[in-house]
């Protein structure tokens, strides 16, 4: 694959936010302050108005404001119209996407007020609209730049008591040293040379056009994907009330589907037939939601493949009954933010799996080395797919943002493991039971150990171990472990 790195920015290991467990942000912003989202920033701007303040320290008696878009408490005019300080910046980020940006789950007739502003973005962004506020005002970078340098020209001209300052600033010789500007002398942006903003303003919003190599491999695991939903599988699993256990029968179509698109990956068929397995069952459960994302229909607010018939689709009620309400909400929460709050198209969510796919970390894995070459290449490919879609500056946002999901869903991951070991594994179908890991006689037989060790360790407490045969049953037939007739199953079709 060729570097490809211009226009790129340098994060060091792409997936350093995955090993690294970091559930919050504590990564360098390569994309900004201004770009992050909310709950990511504080406040950094200093109010527009009402701030006078009294004789005594106190607030000015004016007449009170509230932001049209949220009725929040608002100091004064943003953007050519009233809002908060939330609505301002929330504005200020957005709005240069334009509302096409956004999709909203509720046929746009979100309600705005400050409990519930956070939830649609496009409605919230509509509303600024609505009441004035104009994007034409929001500054561009190098206007930004412009302002802060003549802020500094004004500052200096005042301490030197009107003395002219010289023609290179400091703030300009920093912007002559910035990659991307031109060297030598010192060219001062004004409003006389607004050629030179044009140009700027944009290679700020140049795509990166993706490389063959890169192209063609991307597409491989996207053709890969499509030609998986054509393995079909009749089931007479009820879905009115499913059950725990009826949900992860439901499930066997899916994880066909996952095997299949991985035996038309070409770098995972070069894997050992043990490497396969051990990927394919240590990841199910996490490739499985995220292929979820993929299924979400936010209308319909259901899971259904392209190729399924409406009947076979599994609602957000029906998972909800079968889950319970605390798995149920941690799932939907994940899948909305990566639809909804994000905006994943199809192949970045693919290129997500793909990346969990490839996880070095998964127990019996040999060749660690290759699987972690491999996942990084599909980071990497993540990252430069999103280059070709979207400015720099979002790029820089939402790459990290993408691959801190997946520390999200290993989280996920544990709490589904903790409720799938819960559960009846008689009435599990074969694949499901050999890929989630549920041999009942397995289960069984690890209880048996467990108990007579603890058995064993409280009676050595209390008084010498018995010595007689007796002391230590024998297990039965049905007790002790037999080859998992599930697993030729499972290993013929990897």
């Amino acid at each position: 694959m060729s570097d490809g790195s211009a226009g790129i920015t340098d994060y060091g290991h792409p997936l350093r936010f995955f090993y690294s467990r970091q559930k919050g942000r504590n990564f360098d912003d390569p994309g900004g302050l201004d770009h992050m989202p909310p709950h990511y920033r504080s406040l950094d701007h200093s109010p527009t108005d009402g701030m006078g303040l009294g004789g005594k320290g106190t607030r000015k008696n004016k007449e009170d404001k509230y932001c049209g878009v949220c009725g929040d408490r608002a100091l004064g005019y943003n953007f050519d119209a009233i809002s908060c300080e939330s609505c301002k910046a929330f504005f200020r980020r957005n709005a240069p996407k334009g509302l096409e940006y956004f999709k909203c789950p509720y046929e746009e007739k979100c309600k705005m007020d400050v409990s519930n502003r956070r939830f649609c973005k496009r409605c919230r962004l509509r509303k600024c609209f609505e009441i004035g506020m104009r994007k034409e005002y929001i500054l561009t970078d190098e206007e930004k730049m412009r302002k802060r340098q003549r802020i500094e020209e004004n500052r200096q001209r005042t301490s030197t008591g009107g003395k002219q300052i010289p023609e290179c600033s400091s703030s300009s010789k920093l912007r002559d040293m910035a990659p991307g500007t031109p060297g030598g002398g010192c060219s001062k942006l004004s409003p006389q040379h607004p050629q030179s903003m044009d140009v700027s303003s944009s290679a700020a919003n140049r795509l990166r056009p993706l490389e063959p190599d890169e192209e063609a491999a991307i597409n491989e695991i996207v053709s890969a994907y499509h030609q998986s939903l054509e393995t079909c599988v009749e089931s007479e699993v009820s879905r009115s009330r499913p059950s725990m256990t009826e949900l992860v029968n439901i499930a066997e179509i899916a994880v066909r589907r996952v095997i299949d698109m991985s035996k038309k990956i070409k770098s995972f068929k070069a894997l050992s037939q043990s490497d396969q397995i051990s990927l394919l069952k240590g990841g199910s459960i996490e490739i499985l939601i995220i292929r979820s994302v993929i299924t979400f229909d936010s209308e319909k607010m259901q899971f259904l493949d392209p190729y399924d018939h409406e009947k076979d689709a599994m609602t957000t009620d029906q998972l909800r009954d079968g889950q319970g309400s605390g798995l149920f909400e941690d799932t939907m929460r994940f899948v909305k933010t990566l639809a909804v709050d994000l905006q994943a198209d199809e192949t970045v969510l693919i290129l997500l799996l793909t990346i969990a796919l490839y996880s070095p970390d998964r127990p019996q894995v040999v060749d660690k080395s290759y699987v972690a070459q491999e996942q990084e290449r599909y980071a990497l490919l993540l990252q430069y797919y999103l280059a070709s879609r979207y400015p720099p500056h979002i790029t820089r946002w939402m790459y990290p943002k993408l691959l801190m999901k997946l520390v999200d869903i290993r989280n996920l991951n544990e709490k589904h493991s903790e409720v799938l070991l819960k559960i009846n594994a008689e009435g599990i179908q074969p694949l499901m039971k050999e890929v989630l890991d549920l041999n009942p006689d397995k289960n069984k037989q690890a209880k048996y150990e467990n108990d007579h060790n603890s058995k064993m360790e409280q009676g050595s407490e209390d008084s010498p171990a018995p010595t007689t045969p007796s002391a230590t049953p024998t297990p039965t037939p049905t007790d002790t472990p037999t080859p998992a007739s599930d697993q030729p199953e499972c290993m013929s079709i990897c």
